[in-house]
């Protein structure tokens, strides 16, 4: 089958089995006690949610991309590299739903987006280079290959290639993670950058069909989650939330490392891990201790709805994404410091209408 027929077809597959083994990855996890107990604060929810929603969309991934093998021609992928990507994915399930039965502790998390960026390195997917903000041409970010000898094993290294790869993932990974606070946040906006990434792979200017279908596949799989994403029914859990933002941060890398671009369609979390790491040093707390100062949760301080706090995330996310295809490296930068503004804008009249509201009602 050519891959321009299979297309709908498999991205409809991605849907239909992320819809169909969402409700069954539910009860399990109610037969099992896996759910998320509402307690106040940061959780908003009123009634007991059931986790592991990341065993749903995890699940469907790894089974849609073993359609894919049948299209690589070592051209825009290596089976290689399309292994890594389901290896990666099965290790952050196993991890996620370790830690949403035994709530293990933050740096026993990381291990896992850890080891899974280490697995697509491995694979033969990095950042090798990143274009030049300031002129014509691009900057390389392989300045040495040494290798490493272990166990008998000769281990090659690009420096500092790997190692940006790898924080890039990490970074990625932790954006969508941290912002999975509201019902279908987190879900919709891996719809909005996956489908984002996708149209970028589908444009003369690269064209990259097999890629564009792990975006779409990506894409369909979150969207087909995201109906079930709703108050009282089932969590994306820790599985969920990182396979979402590692995904993309892989996309953008075996897309042609178009980092610059997938990051502007992933400037909203971006941003916002970044001002909230930020607040946390200052305030002398770990960055991975959780609080309310992230934007979805300034808007609702703001008096907004859930439902509309997250319908503006989306919306921002979109708009800031689409901008970012008629700009050039540099103005996506601009870009990117404008939507930095723009949050730090709503938090300060976040707290200014809540410091109102606190006043009126005492008075």
């Amino acid at each position: 089958m050519e891959l321009s027929s299979a297309l709908p077809l498999l991205v409809l597959l991605a849907v239909g089995l992320s819809a169909a083994l969402t409700p069954l990855v539910r009860r399990f996890a109610f037969s099992f006690d896996v759910v998320d107990r509402p307690s106040g604060g940061r959780k908003i929810h009123k009634t007991l949610t059931a986790l592991w929603g990341g065993l749903a969309t995890g699940a469907s991934l790894v089974i849609c991309f073993l359609f894919l093998f049948q299209f690589v021609d070592g051209k825009e992928l290596r089976d290689v590299q399309l292994w890594g990507f389901i290896i990666a994915i099965l290790l952050l399930m196993a991890g996620g739903m370790i830690d949403d039965y035994f709530d293990i502790k933050p740096w026993q998390q990381f291990l896992f987006p850890l080891f899974a960026s280490v697995i697509i390195v491995a694979s033969g997917s990095g950042i090798v280079q990143v274009t030049n903000p300031f002129g014509p041409g691009a900057l390389s970010l392989v300045w040495a290959q040494p290798v490493f000898s272990w166990m008998g094993l000769s281990i090659p290294f690009a420096f500092p290639t790997d190692l940006v790869t790898v924080a890039w993932l990490l970074t990625v990974t932790y954006a969508l993670k941290f912002l999975d606070g509201l019902d279908g946040l987190a879900a919709g906006m891996t719809v909005i950058g996956a489908a984002l990434i996708a149209a970028l792979a589908s444009t003369d200017a690269y064209f990259q069909p097999l890629i564009a279908l792990m975006a779409l596949m990506v894409a369909g799989v979150y969207l087909g989650f995201l109906p079930w994403n709703r108050q009282g029914s089932v969590f994306l859990g820790e599985a969920g939330s990182t396979i979402a933002g590692f995904s993309l941060g892989v996309l953008a890398i075996i897309s042609g490392a178009k980092v610059a671009t997938a990051a502007t369609a992933l400037a909203v979390p971006l941003v916002d891990i970044a001002l909230v790491v930020i607040r946390r040093v200052l305030r002398g707390t770990s960055p991975f201790k959780g609080d309310d100062t992230h934007l979805h949760f300034q808007l609702l301080k703001a008096g907004l709805s859930s439902q509309n706090a997250v319908r503006l995330i989306w919306g921002i996310a979109l708009v800031f994404g689409l901008l970012a295809f008629t700009l050039q490296t540099r103005g996506k930068l601009f870009l990117l410091a404008g939507l930095a503004v723009l949050t730090l804008v709503i938090s300060y009249l976040a707290v200014t209408r809540k410091k109102s509201s606190s006043m009126s009602s005492r008075a």
